[in-house]
């Protein structure tokens, strides 16, 4: 990229979480140490082998959709509209303000697809016969697609697809085309559900998935040392990015700043990962964002709670950060969000912007054992106020895929 960036600032956020479907009430679970893990006994999960999961809160489809949109939309998409709607109206890009041409779509699905598909080819291994829906439905575009034609924008529509980093990456990417001048505004992130038979019973059979089936709320445990895995969750995490002068002359609300993106590939094992690629992702976001070890207030770790990624990540932190990395908070939020996949990212990237705002890190929940190997500050001991410019938020995913995200305070005219 040549030429002079544009500043890129976030203007609008909207969340569908297992902590609720409102930022506040999001941000009140979060920073209150509530989590939204529980028991699967909808009849929607009656097949799913999963017995806990992280599971959209307060959400009841009917309310937001017809019976004949439902027939067409995926559990991804209909999370993915329920975010955007709120991401759409706090930017108030329905009022007129904008041309629908201008406004681009990189949202993100990883993994919904697979899920939606599941029961239309098990009735086609049992029946023959398909439904002329199993396409539409199991497209993991369907999230920005169904976006684009809810509220009919014109710009670029791209799917990203790199596993648990899906958001971030999205995130990333449209991040990157605003400040080179390719557009001025991006609806953004990623939503992702998991919770069909096979899907699910596929994480199962990766022995990757906590087995305290008895004790949902307390089954994932980031960075203690009887730590067993991950929980599988689902959500959707939207944003509005902008060309800060395309923001200010639309009189925009300004929430944050995007200010480094940094992303690298393990090259080494599919579901293992290494350490090099998330301190190269770490590092790459650092230099993007014209940042020092020192402007780094807090890390919003990936953390899923496995034995291997969270020792992975704190050796990865503490290599980027030397001893500094022992001053800096590390939370992970999926003890309470579960890991949805693809949404995971975006979910926690708007933690982030919440925590600047209100200047407050929330807590990892669930540590109960001190680990030798994961010995930095993980905020255990509840909330904490702290003064808060720049955070980071780490994603690395299967197949060896890092993507890194740093996010601060807007400053009209930040000093030079």
């Amino acid at each position: 990229m040549t030429g002079k960036l544009e500043r890129v600032v976030v203007t609008g956020m909207g969340v569908a979480s297992p902590l609720g479907c409102d930022l506040a009430e999001f941000w009140n679970g979060l920073v209150g140490g509530r989590s939204g893990v529980g028991f699967l006994d909808g009849t929607i999960f009656s097949d799913v082998p999963s017995k806990i999961g992280a599971v959209v809160r307060g959400y009841e489809e009917s309310q937001y959709f017809d019976s004949r949109e439902l027939r067409r939309i995926s559990r991804s998409s209909q999370l993915g509209l329920v975010a955007a709607g709120q991401a759409v109206s706090g930017a108030h890009l329905n009022n007129g303000s904008v041309e629908l041409m201008e406004v681009g779509i990189l949202v993100g699905s990883s993994i919904g697809g697979y899920a939606a598909s599941d029961q239309f080819f098990k009735s086609y291994h049992s029946t023959g016969r398909l439904s002329p829906f199993t396409i539409p439905i199991s497209m993991n575009i369907g999230p920005g697609a169904n976006i684009s034609i809810k509220y009919g924008f014109q710009g670029i529509l791209v799917d990203v697809d790199a596993a648990c980093s899906t958001a971030a990456h999205s995130i990333g990417y449209a991040f990157n085309m605003i400040r080179s001048g390719m557009m001025q505004l991006a609806v953004t992130g990623a939503a992702d559900s998991p919770f069909s038979p096979a899907v699910a019973g596929g994480w199962l059979a990766l022995h990757a998935v906590s087995k305290r089936v008895d004790s949902p709320a307390e089954a994932c445990r980031p960075f203690s040392a009887d730590r067993d895995g991950m929980v599988l969750g689902e959500g959707a995490g939207i944003l509005v990015l902008e060309a800060e002068s395309h923001a200010l002359r639309r009189g925009s609300p300004i929430l944050a700043e995007i200010k480094g993106y940094g992303a690298s590939a393990d090259s080494s094992h599919l579901t293992q990962p290494t350490q090099k690629g998330p301190v190269l992702a770490m590092k790459r976001a650092m230099v993007d964002a014209n940042l020092t070890l020192d402007d780094v207030d807090y890390i919003n770790a990936h953390a899923t709670g496995t034995e291997w990624n969270d020792k992975n990540e704190t050796k990865a932190i503490k290599e980027v950060f030397g001893e500094r990395a022992y001053e800096i908070p590390v939370v992970g939020n999926k003890a309470a969000l579960g890991h949805s996949i693809a949404g995971s990212g975006a979910l926690e990237l708007i933690g982030c912007i919440l925590s600047l705002h209100n200047q407050i890190v929330p807590p990892t929940i669930n540590y109960k054992v001190p680990d030798p190997d994961c010995d930095l500050d993980y905020v255990t001991e509840g909330s904490r106020k702290l003064p808060l410019r720049n955070i980071m938020s780490n994603s690395f995913a299967f197949g060896g895929s890092n993507a890194v995200l740093i996010v601060g305070k807007y400053e009209p005219n930040p000093s030079e």
